[in-house]
């Protein structure tokens, strides 16, 4: 049987199977490409190399179409943000094969699968946990291709070929049997036709999966899966930003009347500065914490400490008890310990930290990144508090909880 007519086959089987993937998979143009290795998907077609599709078995066919119909309904042709190409599909594949696997579905040999803390991750979670683990590799240890300085933004190697799985220059093999996600094309194709946009992919994502659920025909971890990726994704950043903004204190000034209530025959003082006082942090040091989020949030946190410039910055750091306090002038920058300085590494319990802040009583507000997994006390600090958490699904028991979007 042809290339062609075996892909036809394996997508009727969808289609009345899986109706999710097959609903999915009719938006996505199908594309013989014998440049290729193996397969590849970039949101609005597939190509596939038809002597791959010749090598494989029919449920292994079924098993490549549904895991390239997931790259684009988990958004992953339009979040790969300059990522190294190589380790951004390994980091793909890992967020959905585990899934597809539990669903029932057969994958060709040498798949990545998602293993102990990678299981249930997005491809970004994933990825940093890849790099960090690279990064601390000797460098006499580090495979080919590993170091991000070898590939430009394109993901391409030294040789100008396409890196990353499908691409010639893996060496191993190991990572072209699933294909490679490649980025979002813009504009419009040979036949006129807009390309999708991530948008739209919800879009299509939330009807087939609306679907598929009233067939009973979608599984409990895929329905997990896709229900993560339709949350709207959000911007810490400018929730921090506006939690400091509401604390900031307003100095009015008579010289500058405010204008809007001059036709009324008033002369009022204008609000002319806003300043925010002294803001602490807490910082969990406990043994399990999260190294690559808790670099996030702390890259979040200088970013908008730097653009607020508070009176001053009181830092915490805790597990089971306050461990060091830093403080900071307004304006000079923060020293966050170096990567090998351990501070703390024992349990957590936030009371001692949020009482010796509160004790201190020149915060305005309290700032939290922690894992959340710890004792809470009973009676919530008069301070307002932000939680930035480096765990999904966690929620604090009062103030305001932000997840650590990666």
């Amino acid at each position: 049987m042809s290339a062609d007519r075996k892909i036809t086959a394996a997508r009727s089987v969808l289609l009345l199977d899986a109706p999710f993937f097959g609903a999915l998979l009719l938006s996505l143009k199908m594309i013989p490409d014998p440049t290729c290795k193996t397969a590849w998907v970039d949101g609005r077609s597939i190509g596939y190399n038809p002597k791959f599709v010749d090598g494989l078995s029919h449920d292994q066919l079924v098993g490549l179409l549904a895991h390239e119909t997931m790259h684009p309904a988990l958004g992953h042709p339009w979040r790969r943000d300059g990522r190294a190409m190589r380790n951004w599909n390994i980091a793909c594949d890992k967020a959905i094969n585990t899934t597809l696997r539990d669903a029932g579905f057969t994958l060709p040999d040498n798949a990545y699968y998602a293993e102990g803390d990678e299981v249930g991750k997005s491809a970004e979670w994933i990825f940093g946990r890849m790099q960090e683990e690279e990064s601390n590799q000797p460098q006499d240890e580090q495979e080919p291709g590993e170091d991000d300085g070898e590939q430009d933004e394109q993901g391409e190697d030294s040789d100008g070929e396409q890196d990353g799985e499908g691409g010639e220059g893996d060496g191993d093999g190991e990572s072209d049997q699933l294909g490679e996600v490649r980025d979002a094309p813009t504009g419009t194709d040979a036949d006129g036709e807009e390309t999708p946009t991530e948008q739209d992919w919800k879009e299509k994502v939330a009807v087939a999966a609306i679907n598929a659920q009233a067939q009973g025909n979608l599984p409990a971890g895929m329905a997990r899966m896709i229900e993560r990726a339709l949350k709207p994704r959000v911007d810490v950043r400018s929730l921090l930003l506006r939690f400091f903004s509401e604390r900031a204190t307003g100095d009015y000034s008579w010289t500058r009347p405010a204008v809007r209530y001059i036709p009324q025959g008033l002369y009022l003082p204008s609000l002319e500065t806003k300043e925010l006082g002294e803001v602490a942090l807490m910082i969990d040091t406990s043994g399990s914490m999260d190294n690559v989020a808790l670099a996030r949030a702390r890259s979040i946190v200088e970013s908008v400490i730097d653009e607020c410039n508070p009176a001053s910055v009181a830092m915490y750091y805790a597990d089971a008890a306050v461990q060091h306090v830093d403080h900071f002038a307004k304006g000079e920058p923060l020293i966050w310990p170096g990567k090998d300085t351990k501070i703390g590494g024992g349990g957590t319990d936030f009371r001692p930290a949020l009482e010796a802040i509160e004790r201190d009583e020149t915060p305005v507000c309290v700032v939290c990144i922690s894992d959340l997994a710890g004792t809470f006390p009973e009676v919530a600090p008069g301070l307002p508090v932000l939680w930035l958490s480096t765990e999904e699904d966690a929620t604090a028991p009062f103030g305001e909880t932000v997840y650590i979007d990666e």
